[in-house]
Parts: C-alpha cells; structure tokens; sequence
C-alpha cells in the first residue's frame, strides 16, 4: 500500500471539505484535503504541500491522529490534524470544484462521502481541539 494523507482542519464544530474535482472515482466525492505522499517526503511535509496545491492555504501539521485503508485498498491513509495559519482561501479548480465548512450533522446531508470518511467526522474528529 502507497502512504496518503488527510488534512483536518477543525473550527469550532466544522471541519473543511472539499468536493473533487478530478475525474475517476472520486469525482464529486466530500473529503477533507487529500493526497498522495511523494518519494523522499515525509507526512507532515504532505500535508503542508497538498494544503497548499488544494487550497492555496498554510498550514501547520500538529499530529497524526488515525489511520484507515481507502476503498480501493490502493494506499494507507494517514489522518493528520493541522493548524491553518492564513483563512485566505484560492481552491485549484482542477483539484476542487467547491469547498464548505461543515458539521458532522450536515455531512450526513452530502451525497457522496466515503465511509472511511464519515466514520472519522462521527466517531473520531470530535475530541480533536479547534484548529
């Protein structure tokens, strides 16, 4: 299995998703910031970088904090919670077609969300700090 990673960015009880814009499987697919780690990069340098690629955001990896398969079975995906350190926001619009802040009770709403997805924003995001 590839490594990946999960950027959680947490503001009071809302948590940035993104819905994909790539075409494949996951198009039109809720997620938080996600991505492959590249060769010779480290978790937390992934996630900066894929924070950045994404979203045009800053941010700060504070710990890794679960870890799940991916539907596919195709790579391991590593949970990291992160600090944002600027709020301006510049989507790629190649990566991402929309962006919400969001509960877990309205994610509940979201037609297409993985239940990788939805298991970590139910059961898990909930004792993260605000970030």
């Amino acid at each position: 299995m590839k490594d990946a990673v999960a950027v959680v960015l947490k503001r009071g009880d809302k948590y940035l998703l993104i819905k994909r814009a790539k075409h494949g499987t996951a198009e039109d697919f809720w997620c938080p910031i996600t991505g492959a780690v590249e060769d010779g990069e480290t978790h937390a340098e992934a996630v900066i970088r894929e924070a950045r690629e994404e979203m045009g955001i800053t941010v700060e990896p504070m710990r890794k904090v679960w870890e799940c398969p991916t539907n596919d079975g195709e790579y391991l995906l590593h949970w990291w919670h992160a600090k944002l350190a600027n709020t301006e926001i510049s989507a790629d619009p190649k990566e991402v077609k929309e962006y919400r802040w969001l509960s877990p009770c309205e994610m509940q709403e979201l037609p297409k969300m993985f239940d990788a997805d939805r298991n970590f924003f139910e059961n898990i995001a909930g004792q993260l700090p605000d970030s």
